[in-house]
């Protein structure tokens, strides 16, 4: 909400309607269900009144009745008044009127006429609203701490002082300003004008009072086992204990109770909207124990189970289950001819379900806080209707005209209760809004001391103005749900479009998808049958190589043995002469050999290289198809080409591997026929030796060694 919308320019009485969205209409016109807290007055001293939400007048304050958005409190002279709200207090000093003007789940903003207001929030906001009005300004709690505000509406001046903290002042056309702890300003007027000559505003009775009531919760016992957003649980002190029970856990016993006592016994059942039927009790511990939690009778006394001690508890306006009244058709006779009705308490582990229109998140809520993860699931029905002196009965024509005393009970016996139906909300219509009588439907018995006449009449006017902005903000919210409403259909239509072109977009991906894999594997087959022709090509270069090598070896074979058979041949006809030429034709044979063995060499390295040229080639094309499939499906393909250059690789190892070995091959047969070649040469030569010495030597000359050959 936007404090500068709350603000008019006008006049200050529809700026200042503009702060309230006064009476319970309209929050319950905001929600369809009811809200999940109200208020309390946990203290008051001296004269306090209470104008409920749609009544003119004024009455004593009940402790025990809800206070709902609309409710105006008044603290006479020499009073003063201490109002809860969740774990948020509200503290008011003598003459000090103030108005809840919107109070539910999230919201609460009260709206101060007079006076002096302190207020203390506890917990962290998480996304709750806090918010204290004036006649000059609106007050936004922005962080857990201590506020007072004294409104001066004579002087026309708002002090504001924030003790711990921080807020943020708003004016009437949006101006703003910020205020952390043990900061204060005073304003004048409504444009957040400071007034400099207001002095600093110093300790007080009231502060002293604020302090005593702010150490008195911070020491309550019972704060150790409910949740401080339970109402009511400072007066469990001091008329009760809490004992551990092993069946429920934690739990609290009432004390200074009659012997035949039970829950709901001593009140008044109160028509309060929107919750209907709710039940107001006489004791001045009866609004925690009858709003939230169970209870149970554990041995001969009445024990309260208050639930869930961290989870926010959801107020209820009773936990009972009714007979009689006509529920179901259910009758319950008492005597004289008259109909009874009757109701007892729930008991632990029975949810709850109420008798007006809810939602089931509220219903789940409101049984998740108070059913606690200890409490057992009964096995009878409504365990408490068996028990005797449990379910309290009045004639039907009394219920909800006055408080329920002793001299109203009903006593009839137990066992006609067995098969009376039971229901969750009350048989009894409301009596109807005309009743106004002392003790009627708004739960107030005796008329209190008002406000000054000019705070009635303001508030008067606000009241019928806001009935104005209720009628308002009803055409507003029409007129909200009626283009939330054109705002839907048009985002269906739109989603509609939306998944028609996702569909589209979907098939023409899955298309291109499935042309991607066709051209895939066409790719694949190229690829196979190119890896497959460079395969067989290398093979056969291969085997042409080593065919020319073993011809090569062959050649050089027989030109060897050729050689071989001229040089004996030479050497048996000739003498030197023929072996020299035996040594030439053997030296040119060689020579021949070795070039034959050089060409095969040639033709075997060309063929290398052609298998070389060709894996190259082939590696070329793959990385061609490899980019192409990048191309085509880059992240589809990433696993595939990953697998490919792995296979590749292998293939490229394995075409390395065999082209070592071949050269391994081929130098080892080199190095054989340099072997058998040596052993040629070895031969000739040892062949030459000895047809040398074979050879007849001549006559000798004179003077030549006998023993030396002749030369030729």
């Amino acid at each position: 909400m936007n404090p500068r919308s709350l603000l008019p320019k006008r006049s200050a009485a529809g700026w200042l309607l503009g702060l309230l969205m006064l009476f319970v209409g309209l929050n319950a016109a905001a929600q369809q269900d009811p809200p999940g807290r109200v208020g309390r007055i946990n203290f008051q001293q001296g004269t306090v009144s209470v104008s409920p939400a749609g009544d003119d007048n004024w009455y004593q304050a009940d402790p025990n009745r809800p206070l709902i958005a609309g409710d105006r409190v008044w603290t006479d002279r020499n009073s003063r008044a201490e109002i809860y709200v969740g774990s948020t207090a509200v503290r008011l000093d003598e003459q000090t009127a103030i108005t809840l003007s919107e109070l539910d789940d999230q919201t609460l903003r009260v709206t101060a006429t007079q006076g002096d207001v302190q207020m203390r929030v506890r917990d962290e906001l998480a996304g709750q609203r806090i918010e204290i009005d004036t006649a000059n300004l609106a007050t936004i709690i922005e962080r857990p701490g201590d506020l007072r505000l004294d409104s001066d509406p004579v002087a026309g001046t708002t002090r504001v002082a924030v003790a711990a903290g921080g807020v943020t002042l708003f004016g009437e056309n949006g101006e703003s300003m910020r205020l952390d702890a043990h900061q204060q300003l005073t304003v004048s007027g409504r444009n957040l004008a400071q007034d400099t000559g207001a002095p600093p505003r110093g300790a007080s009775d009231f502060d002293r009072w604020v302090a005593e009531r702010d150490r008195l919760d911070d020491q309550s016992t019972s704060a150790r086992y409910v949740s401080r957003d339970m109402l009511g649980y400072q007066q469990l002190d001091a008329y009760g204990d809490w004992q551990s029970d092993p069946t429920y856990g934690q739990v609290w016993y009432p004390r200074d109770v009659d012997a035949g006592w039970a829950p709901y016994q001593y009140g008044q059942w109160v028509d309060i909207a929107p919750w209907g039927w709710t039940w107001i009790d006489a004791a001045p511990w009866g609004f925690a124990p009858m709003h939230y939690g169970r209870w149970a009778r554990i041995g001969p006394r009445w024990g309260w189970v208050p639930g869930r001690p961290h989870t926010r508890p959801v107020y209820a306006p009773a936990l009972v289950g009714f007979v009689g009244g006509g529920i179901a058709g259910g009758q319950l006779a008492i005597s004289g001819g008259r109909q009874g009705v009757g109701w007892f308490p729930l008991a632990p582990g029975e949810a709850w379900r109420p008798g007006y229109r809810a939602s089931q998140r509220y219903i789940d809520a409101a049984n998740h806080a108070a059913l606690g993860p200890r409490m057992p699931s009964t096995h009878v029905a409504f365990a408490n209707r068996q028990l005797p002196g449990a379910t309290t009965i009045v004639p039907v024509d009394a219920f909800g005209r006055a408080p329920v005393g002793r001299r109203d009970f009903v006593q009839i016996p137990h066992d006609r209760l067995a098969g009376v139906p039971v229901g969750m909300g009350a048989p009894i219509p409301p009596h109807g809004g005309s009743d106004r009588s002392p003790g009627g439907r708004f739960g107030f018995g005796r008329p209190a001391a008002p406000p000054p006449a000019a705070i009635q009449a303001a508030q008067q006017q606000q009241f019928q103005q806001a009935l104005q902005i209720q009628q308002a903000q009803q055409h507003q919210r029409q007129q909200t749900e009626m283009q939330q409403r054109a705002t839907a259909q048009a985002m269906q239509a739109q989603t509609q479009q939306m998944q028609q072109a996702q569909r589209q977009m979907l098939e023409a991906q899955q298309r291109a998808a499935a042309q991607a894999v066709q051209a895939q594997q066409h790719q694949q087959a190229q690829q196979a049958q190119q890896i497959q022709q460079a395969q067989r090509a290398q093979a056969e270069a291969q085997q042409r190589a080593a065919a020319q090598a073993l011809q090569g070896q062959r050649q050089q074979q027989e030109a060897q043995q050729r050689a071989a058979a001229q040089a004996m041949q030479a050497q048996q006809a000739q003498q030197a002469q023929q072996v020299q030429q035996a040594q030439r034709a053997q030296a040119e044979a060689q020579e021949r050999a070795a070039a034959q063995a050089m060409q095969a060499q040639r033709q075997q390295q060309e063929a290398q290289q052609r298998a070389a040229a060709q894996a190259q080639q082939v590696q070329q094309a793959q990385r061609a198809q490899a980019e192409a499939q990048q191309r085509a499906a880059a992240q589809a393909m990433q696993a595939q080409q990953a697998q490919q250059m792995q296979m590749q690789r292998q293939q490229m190892e394995m075409q390395q591997r065999a082209a070592q070995a071949q050269a391994q091959q081929m130098q080892q047969q080199q190095q054989a026929a340099m072997r058998a070649q040596q052993q040629q040469q070895a031969q000739q030569q040892q062949a030459m030796r000895q047809a040398q010495e074979a050879r007849p030597r001549g006559p000798g000359r004179p003077g030549q060694d006998q023993g030396q050959p002749d030369r030729p």
